[in-house]
């Protein structure tokens, strides 16, 4: 029996991005942006920057050489498209695909990305003429994020308070006259390993922002990544998505679970 995973009332999740990398197709310039964004009816194109380099997790103490995707033709692209309402956005490149779902009135979810990384799947895999995510092109990679954004005042009113927020902050910095600072950022990692294999890695980063209009917040990004190899990619991208939920609430503090109303 799969564990419940915990939950809040009022968390501070305002995006969450459900993404596979996978065995690259051979060639993703603009002509072939251009093709699957025709497939896309009802988005609309924000942009074509330049790919992504390809992610690359390794266990701790292994040099890993650089990743080259090579193509042919023009240098690779990454095609970024949106739906009017802000809601969604889509990215496809030679070796990824990836759903971003947005906070709007409702909050984003991981029930709503994962089916929606597959339909962008599917719709560019159509486009491409090519079946990505399993055979020749299948997953290597999983990744989900949650993008966190705490305001001012839910629990904290200094960015010197950072240690309100995360367990990991100590509530001085150092002796006098250094015992408080004016403001961090922090980012740590575990490996995720299981009867000694290597199966990927959970990243925590935490950074202070201040908005044009002054308003202040803790941005905090949760990024769960993990190898699929010959496991089944739903389960392990549900697993991904796990290990993002629940080191979200072991990093942060009780004080903060009361404010977002923890009841599970």
């Amino acid at each position: 029996m799969a564990t419940e995973l915990p939950e809040y009332e009022r968390p501070p999740v305002v995006e969450v991005v459900a993404s596979v990398q996978f065995v690259p197709v051979p060639q993703f310039g603009m002509r072939e942006a251009v093709s699957v964004s025709r497939a896309f009816d009802g988005w609309e194109v924000i942009d074509v920057p330049p790919a992504l380099e390809p992610i690359v997790e390794a266990p701790a103490g292994h040099l890993v050489a650089p990743t080259l995707r090579f193509g042919l033709g023009n240098p690779p692209v990454r095609l970024l498209l949106g739906t009017e309402d802000g809601r969604w956005i889509a990215q496809i490149q030679q070796d990824r695909v990836a759903a971003h779902e947005r906070k709007l009135t409702k909050r984003p979810s991981f029930a709503n990305a994962a089916p929606q990384l597959r339909k962008v799947s599917a719709r560019a895999a159509k486009a491409l003429d090519r079946t990505l995510l399993e055979g020749e092109h299948r997953a290597e990679i999983v990744e989900v994020v949650y993008e966190n954004q705490i305001p001012a005042g839910e629990g904290w009113t200094s960015f010197s308070q950072l240690n309100r927020v995360l367990r990991v902050v100590a509530r001085t910095a150092g002796d006098p006259p250094y015992r408080t600072f004016e403001q961090a950022q922090v980012g740590f990692a575990y490996e995720l390993v299981e009867d000694g294999e290597f199966l990927g890695r959970l990243r925590v980063i935490a950074n202070p922002q201040v908005e044009p209009d002054g308003a202040r917040s803790i941005h905090l990004r949760l990024i769960g990544r993990r190898v699929v190899g010959d496991r089944e990619l739903d389960s392990v991208l549900a697993q991904c998505h796990a290990d993002v939920v629940q080191g979200f609430t072991a990093v942060t503090t009780e004080r903060m679970h009361k404010i977002w109303g923890r009841f599970r």
